[in-house]
């Protein structure tokens, strides 16, 4: 946001420093970028005293100009007259960088120039010098239109600061002077015709003002005028484009003035037509679609709401009757159309970040005036319709504040704090916070205790070290728990990333999601939802890799996921591996990670949680093929699967676990002492039907054993050549063990016949022996 500091002064009615400015800046939270110094050179006013036509040279004429002594200046300009006032620069004075000469013109002597728009940067081209309306004979450039630029770097969260008035307050709290800009509130005309106007899209359009005016004379503006919209970065147009341009920038509210006479109304404020065309004021044609807000007329749009007007409607020389816009435009709306077709205005900007609901009528009535003041406008109707801006009050207690920030304030300094940016606070301990309109960040209670730790000055707030005794276990817990799997997953040979919690809507749907977040002001189309899941983040990262020719990768990721239902937020562990187990090894075995890997790394993982007794049950997940969920203690803690080939060319496997449900689940960890006897180790293989799931055959030979069974785990799995059709051989390695002696083989075969016949009989397996293989 650029912002004049003449025009500052002229609102909080007092000089003003730079490095006071600079100061007060980074008090409150934003910063001053670049300044410009405005002035050009010695120029200085000169009023035309005599006109004579050059002897010899047509076109020209030579000038009589006094200042503070009399000049003699030969000139082409053809709309100068006598008693013109003028900008001169002297010969031997200093303009842009050159000094100005005496030049000779056939024998007549020229001590200097005349300035023109074109010179001073203000218009790209101009036919003649600049006139002004009034002046001091002598008068210096500064003493007028000196002025230094600001380039304020404006927070997204602050859109009041994108306007000469909003900065201006904010400049007078840290400036400690009191803020009393008031306009005069002008004489209200009568609704006369409501039908002129119709929102077909309120959510679009939620309200829209229009004020009529006839009588119109539109002309150049002043070149005060141009200059100040030219130090403010915008080109003069006319006076009526001018005064609102010049509003929009005071206020932050911006407006749009058509021509009433080229259009057919009533103006419609609806969804564009699909493929529907439309014309810029500089002639661009857009293609628009039904996410596009249009203004209308009965044939057709005549401007991108909140963006940009259309050439058929615009403001010319020959405009008589007037049709003044204010209105408040949806940001999301308005940011959406504006990304599509890569446009950005002053109006975008301001509509897009939020502009003040309640400034619409307001600084409507203030443009009218100025059009009937400075074009001889006379207003005929207003029409006002959509909703209003409702109060916004926010309770807040005094005892958690001061807890917060460090601080003993009373109910009365707090008052007096928030008073100075016109928060209204009422209320001893339980207080309440009127909020202005315009203050569009401020919306829970720790907004407010941010407001106050700025106005009372972050280097203020004592310097008191965190109370140890503040942390919970909880925390503690899990962030001990996240610590040790971050170095467990980094031992086991994984990278890990970070990745961005925003993904595309249209790839959630891709995988099977429904219930995510989604963005109600994406940055862009890519960007429209929170993150349900790690998956997206991860394989983008294993795409750009594999793009980069590195092939062989083990990636994870500890990270929040966001749900539309309870728990709202978790916290998950998301990897992703493929390629080369042993990659860049130089007896290249040209072995491949595959999906045992995989689970291998999640039973690895677990057993380190102290999570050892878990089941793999088969599940359909979009995505995935040969996809399971893991679980334990009849709880769902996680998923595995090898990535299908839609989203991935090469073969990678991805798992994703919930560390919330995992520390909810697991218990704190207890001393257990070395086992004093050896374990007796028997080896059972049976022949399956191929659907009989390993988890399920599992649970049974450790229910049938008993406690004896310290765990049971597959060491072999076979199918194919040398064994009938429809079936597969699964060996179990069976551990048994006693807390209290060594067991004897006899009490072991006991153990070893029972689960023998129990899974024979149950699964109808057979037990593979050296006679039967």
């Amino acid at each position: 946001m650029l912002v004049s500091i003449k025009w500052l002064e002229e609102i909080l009615n007092t000089k003003l420093e730079l490095k006071s400015l600079q100061k007060v800046a980074n008090n409150l939270g934003f910063e001053i970028g670049e300044q410009q110094n405005l002035c050009p050179g010695d120029i200085v006013i000169g009023r035309i005293v005599k006109i004579t036509p050059h002897p010899t040279l047509k076109n020209l004429n030579i000038l009589e100009i006094k200042t503070t002594t009399h000049q003699q200046i030969v000139t082409s300009a053809t709309n100068v007259k006598l008693n013109d006032l003028v900008f001169v620069v002297g010969a031997g004075k200093r303009f842009k960088e050159q000094v100005i000469g005496e030049r000779d013109f056939d024998g007549v002597k020229s001590n200097g120039m005349l300035v023109s728009e074109e010179e001073l940067g203000i218009a790209e081209k101009s036919t003649g010098v600049i006139i002004l309306n009034k002046g001091r004979e002598g008068a210096h450039f500064s003493d007028y239109f000196d002025d230094v630029v600001l380039d304020i770097k404006v927070n997204t969260n602050r859109p009041d600061l994108l306007s000469v008035i909003g900065l201006a307050r904010e400049f007078s709290i840290g400036l400690g002077i009191k803020f009393s800009f008031k306009e005069r509130n002008p004489e209200q005309t009568n609704h006369t015709d409501q039908s002129l106007i119709k929102i077909l899209d309120p959510d679009g359009c939620p309200r829209y003002t229009a004020r009529i005016f006839e009588g119109v004379t539109v002309f150049e503006s002043p070149f005060s005028v141009k200059w100040r919209l030219h130090s403010m970065g915008m080109n003069a147009i006319n006076n009526v484009v001018d005064i609102t341009n010049i509003n929009m920038l005071l206020y932050g509210q911006p407006l749009h003035p058509f021509d009433l006479d080229l259009l057919d109304l009533p103006v419609i404020i609806r969804k564009a037509h699909k493929n529907e065309q439309f014309v810029t004021l500089e002639g661009t044609v857009f293609k628009l679609d039904e996410n596009d807000l249009v203004i209308a007329d009965k044939n057709g749009p005549i401007a991108l709401a909140g963006i940009i007007g259309a050439r058929s409607s615009q403001i010319t020389n020959s405009t008589k009757r007037i049709l003044l816009e204010s209105a408040y435009f949806s940001p999301r709306r308005i940011a959406h159309t504006r990304r599509k077709l890569g446009i950005q205005t002053e109006a975008s900007i301001r509509f897009e970040r939020g502009a003040d609901l309640s400034m619409v009528d307001e600084v409507s009535r203030i443009t009218g005036e100025g059009f009937k003041t400075s074009a001889g406008a006379k207003e005929t109707n207003y029409i006002s319709t959509g909703k209003k801006a409702g109060l916004k009050v926010i309770p807040f207690s005094l005892d958690r504040m001061n807890t917060i920030l460090s601080l003993n304030l009373k109910s009365e300094d707090v008052k007096n704090l928030l008073d100075k940016c016109e928060i209204r606070v009422s209320g001893k301990n339980q207080l309440k916070a009127r909020i202005p309109h315009y203050r569009y960040d401020l919306q829970i209670e720790e907004d407010i205790y941010e407001e106050v730790a700025r106005i009372y000055g972050y280097m203020n707030i004592p310097d008191i070290p965190p109370a140890r005794w503040g942390v919970t276990k909880l925390y503690d817990k899990s962030r001990n728990f996240i610590k040790f799997l971050k170095s467990y997953m980094i031992g086991l040979g994984f990278s890990e990333t970070y990745n961005l919690s925003l993904v595309s809507s249209e790839r959630l749907e891709s995988l099977g999601y429904s219930g995510f977040v989604k963005l109600k002001n994406p940055l862009n189309e890519r960007f429209n939802a929170l993150r349900p899941t790690l998956f997206l983040g991860l394989l983008d990262t294993v795409h750009y890799n594999l793009s980069k020719g590195n092939y062989s990768l083990k990636l994870f990721e500890v990270g929040n996921v966001l749900l539309n239902t309870e728990p709202f937020e978790e916290k998950k562990l998301g990897a992703i591996m493929g390629g080369e187990r042993y990659p860049n090894f130089w007896e290249n075995t040209d072995q491949r990670l595959n999906y045992y890997d995989a689970k291998g790394v999640v039973e690895t993982i677990l057993e380190a949680m102290r999570i050892k007794e878990i089941e793999f049950q088969n599940k359909e997940i979009k995505g995935f093929s040969q996809a399971v969920k893991i679980m334990y203690s009849d709880n769902e803690i996680g998923y595995l699967g090898a990535i299908d080939s839609l989203f991935c060319e090469r073969e990678f496997y991805y798992f994703e676990i919930s560390i919330d449900r995992i520390l909810s689940l697991v218990s704190e960890p207890f001393y257990n002492p070395p086992p004093k006897f050896p374990a007796n180790i028997r080896d059972l293989a049976f022949l399956f039907e191929e659907d009989v799931e390993v988890p399920v055959v599992k649970n049974f030979i450790a229910h049938v054993a008993g406690p004896i069974l310290e765990k049971v785990i597959l060491f072999d799995y076979y199918k194919g050549k040398n064994l009938p059709e429809g079936k597969k051989n699964l060996g179990f390695r069976l551990y048994f063990k006693a807390p209290d002696r060594t067991l004897t083989d006899e009490e072991v075969d006991r153990f070893v016949n029972k689960i023998i016949n129990e899974v024979t009989n149950n699964f109808g397996a057979i037990l593979r022996t050296k006679e039967t293989n």
